[in-house]
C-alpha cells in the first residue's frame, strides 16, 4: 500500500527519484531545506516521523511545559506527537495511524503532517529568539 502511495505522491508532485525503501524500512522525503520525514508501512496503516530541531538548551523546563500544552489531546498537534530522539537531543514529531486508508485521506494525512513539523519548527524558533536575553 505505502509503496504506490509514495510513487502517486511523488509523481503528483514532481518528485524525482522516488525515495527507496531504506535500511530502517522507512520512506525518507525531504520536503523543504532542513525538513524531512520519514514514512514507514505499518501493514496496516502508517506511521510518520520528523526532526522539528534541536532542544533548546536554555530554559527548557518551560519549554517542556509549552509542548506539553501542544501535546494535549493532540490540540496543537493535530493528533501527532511531540518528542526527544533516544539521546534526547532533537524534538521530534511522529504521527501513527494503524488502520487501512485510501490514496486521498494519505496524502491529506501527510499534508497535515509536513505543516505541523513546520509549524513546531517554527515555534521552536520563536521561543529561543524571545528566550535568548533572558538569562
Amino acid at each position: 500500500m505505502l509503496r504506490n502511495f509514495v510513487e502517486t505522491l511523488c509523481g503528483e508532485l514532481g518528485i524525482a527519484p522516488v525515495p527507496k525503501l531504506n535500511e530502517k524500512k522507512c520512506y525518507s522525503f525531504r520536503i523543504a531545506e532542513g525538513v524531512e520525514a520519514e514514512l514507514r508501512d505499518l501493514e496496516p496503516g502508517l506511521a510518520a516521523w520528523g526532526k522539528i530541531a534541536a532542544c533548546p538548551e536554555k530554559r527548557r523546563e518551560d519549554f517542556f511545559i509549552y509542548l506539553m500544552r501542544g501535546n494535549l489531546l493532540g490540540q496543537g498537534t493535530g493528533g501527532c506527537r511531540i518528542g526527544l530522539d533516544a539521546n534526547e537531543k532533537i524534538l521530534t514529531l511522529s504521527l501513527g495511524l494503524p488502520y487501512e486508508m485510501n490514496y486521498q485521506t494519505f496524502r491529506e494525512t501527510l499534508e497535515d503532517f509536513i505543516n505541523y513539523l513546520i509549524y513546531w519548527r517554527e515555534e521552536v524558533a520563536k521561543f529561543e529568539q524571545e528566550h535568548q536575553t533572558v538569562l
